[in-house]
């Protein structure tokens, strides 16, 4: 017969656990069940079974406790999570494995008598504990508590800024949701005056569909509409009008000039129009918020995927700290199923890795000592111990962060004059409303108000300010996605004046994995044991060079009497035993591999060894450089490698032309000159030595494994480790200035069209609100189509 655990419903071994001091002697799957059952029975609560029933939930394993603990031991950490209170402090913390009210009762009642704990209140709906308390060490009992109990608690992981987001969402969805009802039963009633169902007779009814509009469309106008109200008023208060005050102006005057009519016996009413009006406004608007938060939502992914504390080694002893603690040089232990909070390089253990979260490959990847890690990365088999390449704030998805804040604050040419332009658009809408009204004010006071009420109602603005920040919100978005972080969007409209690419070599077209294949003295000699001593120098000049060249020299063993080393930008210099040996490219060409590159080792001037490395051409730089060539762009290499190597790769991608031996300045010049005589240029590269070019050209993409100083240089980033988004780039430009001319074409089409129209007394005020709304519905949408951009990259 199956045994089931009476604390969370798991079958049960034979013979049981059995919770110490409890008379009725219930089963238990495990220790940690009974030690629960054990605690809820000396606590007095067993009342707990008899409210739960047959459900329950699993108690966390060890290290899922010691982890969740750890939070709570970081005062940081609970600081953003920490309000007042007249009793002392609340602090809000998030619950896992409620599944019922008595899960409720439970935690409120153990954690309760506490001592420092003033109130516990439960939200089941919310999955959330609400705890004020006036001692410090409160919060870590409850936490505690509940997780003897077989509770998940841990800190909430949103910050302040983003729950005002999501009320602000809210707010404005239940704004358009009250639009929406109320300008479907405004129309109702409007409907029967329309159609004069009550002529002949029948005013009493009349009057009474009219009261029935004016109390359903008031709460519409001023409360669903109160932000165009707010705005307007914003806009007059700082000397801007913008384009709210046309949208309140209207909406006043319908509701205004409404009421008035129908207080003096008039038969004309525009609550309906104006009820119609605030709901397609408003959909426009909520459509907009959530595409322009499309970007912060894939930034937050990222940035919620990294763990708050870590395991550290200090020496023999594994210490959990927080993970903004973490310093560079930190050894840190990462077992199956945590998540990497750093950028590090892996010193033991062997793993399966899934970056899905930061590069979107959904295949995992195999990590064994000497490979790099990144913040974000999940263990999915496997344990390893890495030392730490910087602190949280400098990893990749901290850097992906502050240029999405970059791309956002960006104002594009086409915004900036949008915002010099949009008073002076409002003010010419309110000047032809004005000639609106004395032109048609002959025919009847009435007439005419209505005539000028539906120039202010389809004049469309906002599909003027929406046409070029929606899409470019679209287009990050779809970038981001797809492994692509665009932090200049001018540099991603750029791509479609682009005439040529300037490409780096080592690290950019190349694996950057580079191997020492040979050497050779003066004097001829190349074996190895002859050139050891030599060797070991160099490797001791090359062990604190970022440049992928000294990765070589990681497997040699330095020669530790080297001292003073001091790292240049074309190699390294260092003494030893009075004498100054250096390293960097071999002044000529001289014999050795075909497409080797070359390195000379010197002492005090005179050439010692030369040293031959060897990279591998990255697998998919060929495809991509026929997929540029076939836009008609021309292709060419600059590095400061020696010219065998260089020509080499050269012949293999088939680039019009190539430099070797390159500085950073001569880079900068080249691409200066190549700007003059051509156009616009993009630059692809990787270094330090890259910045300059990276900075002069007029689009600049940096690669995955650039270094910090080439990613703030360059306007787009790639993600992937690969090339392949190149070729796809400038599709995704084309595909986003064709949506901003057809977003302006549309609404300059319109507001051309419409307005004559309207001035001419030939569009009534119910069709201008539609007209007007779906004018900026139409721009929405149309920018909306690009975050579905689909993917070429693969």
């Amino acid at each position: 017969m199956t045994v089931l655990c009476a604390h969370c419903g798991e079958v049960a071994p034979t013979p049981p656990f059995l919770a110490l001091g409890d008379v009725d002697q219930r089963p238990a799957c495990c220790p940690g069940c009974a030690a629960a059952m054990a605690l809820i029975h000396d606590l007095g609560l067993d009342d707990y079974y008899r409210l739960r029933g047959a459900d329950g939930g699993a108690a966390p394993d060890g290290d899922e406790r010691d982890r969740a603990l750890a939070l709570f031991d970081v005062p940081e950490l609970l600081a953003a999570h920490r309000q007042p209170d007249p009793a002392g402090e609340r602090l809000t913390l998030a619950l896992s494995g409620l599944t019922c009210a008595a899960c409720c009762w439970l935690i409120e009642k153990a954690a309760s008598d506490i001592p420092g704990v003033v109130s516990v209140r439960t939200n089941l709906a919310a999955m959330t504990l609400t705890l004020v308390h006036d001692r410090p060490e409160a919060p870590r009992a409850v936490a505690e508590r509940l997780l003897k109990l077989g509770y998940g608690v841990t800190l909430p992981g949103d910050p302040a800024a983003e729950a005002g987001q999501r009320r602000e969402a809210r707010r404005l969805l239940g704004r358009l949701a009250l639009a929406g009802l109320g300008a479907m039963q405004a129309m109702m009633y409007s409907a029967a005056l329309y159609l004069g169902a009550f002529e002949g007779g029948d005013e009493v009814y009349a009057w009474v569909f009219r009261i029935a509009s004016f109390l359903v469309a008031t709460p519409v106008v001023f409360y669903a509409g109160w932000p165009f109200f707010q705005g307007a008023w914003r806009g007059l208060r700082a000397g801007r009008p913008g384009m709210d005050l046309p949208v309140a102006l209207a909406l006043g005057l319908a509701w205004a000039g409404s009421l008035v009519n129908m207080a003096l016996g008039g038969s004309h009413v525009y609550f309906d129009s104006a009820a119609m009006f605030v709901f397609f406004l408003l959909l426009s608007r909520w459509l907009e918020q959530r595409q322009r938060h499309r970007v912060r939502a894939a930034w937050r992914r990222l940035r919620d995927a990294l763990p708050l504390v870590v395991r550290r080694l200090d020496g023999d002893r594994e210490t959990w700290v927080a993970s903004r603690q973490v310093r560079a040089g930190d050894r840190l232990r990462l077992a199956q199923g945590e998540t990497v909070p750093v950028d590090g390089a892996v010193v033991d253990g062997e793993a399966r890795v899934a970056e899905s979260a930061l590069t979107g490959e959904p295949l995992p990847v195999a990590v064994s000592a000497g490979a790099m890690v990144r913040a974000g990365a999940r263990v999915l088999e496997g344990d390893l111990t890495l030392d730490a390449a910087a602190p949280v704030a400098e990893s990749l998805v901290a850097r992906i962060g502050e240029q999405v804040a970059r791309a956002e604050e960006e104002r594009l040419p086409l915004v900036r004059d949008w915002g010099r332009v949009g008073p002076l658009f409002t003010l010419g809408v309110l000047v032809l409303a004005a000639i609106t009204l004395a032109l048609h004010w002959s025919a009847g006071p009435a007439l005419a108000f209505e005539h000028t009420l539906a120039v202010l109602v389809v004049t469309c603005p906002c599909a003027l300010a929406l046409a070029v920040p929606l899409t470019v919100s679209a287009s990050l978005s779809a970038a981001l996605k797809e492994g692509v972080l665009i932090a200049s969007p001018s540099q991603l409209l750029a791509l479609n004046e682009v005439r040529g690419v300037l490409f780096d070599k080592t690290g950019t077209l190349t694996e950057g994995c580079f191997e020492l294949v040979g050497s050779q003295r003066p004097d001829g000699a190349t074996g190895a044991d002859d050139n050891a001593p030599l060797l070991a120098i160099a490797a001791a000049l090359e062990q604190g060079h970022p440049h992928p060249l000294a990765r070589a020299f990681d497997g040699l063993a330095p020669d530790r009497s080297v001292t003073d080393i001091r790292v240049r930008a074309d190699g390294a210099e260092g003494q030893r035993h009075g004498h100054r040996w250096e390293i960097g490219p071999a002044p000529v060409d001289g014999p050795g591999p075909c497409a080797a590159t070359t390195l000379m080792l010197s002492e005090d001037g005179v050439p010692r060894l030369r040293l031959f490395l060897r990279d591998r051409v990255r697998s998919e730089a060929v495809p991509v450089a026929a997929a540029l060539r076939a836009r008609g762009w021309r292709l060419r290499l600059a590095s400061g490698d020696s010219e065998a190597p260089v020509a080499a790769l050269a012949r293999t991608l088939e680039l019009d032309a190539h430099r070797a031996r390159q500085t950073p300045d001569d880079k900068a010049a080249w691409l200066r000159e190549l700007s003059r005589a051509e156009g616009p240029q993009m630059m692809v590269g990787d270094g330090i030595n890259d910045a300059p070019a990276l900075l002069e050209a007029s689009v600049s993409v940096a690669t995955a494994n650039a270094t910090s100083l080439a990613r703030r240089a360059a306007g787009l980033y790639l993600l992937h480790s690969r090339l392949d988004a190149l070729a796809a780039l400038p599709d995704l430009a084309r595909r986003a200035r064709r949506r901003i001319h057809q977003n302006l074409g549309w609404a300059l089409g319109y507001n051309l069209l419409a307005v004559p129209l309207a001035m001419a007394g030939w569009i009534p005020p119910w069709a201008a609100a539609l007209g007007m709304s779906a004018s900026s519905l139409l721009v929405t949408f149309n920018a909306a189509r690009l975050a579905r951009w689909p993917s070429s990259f693969s």
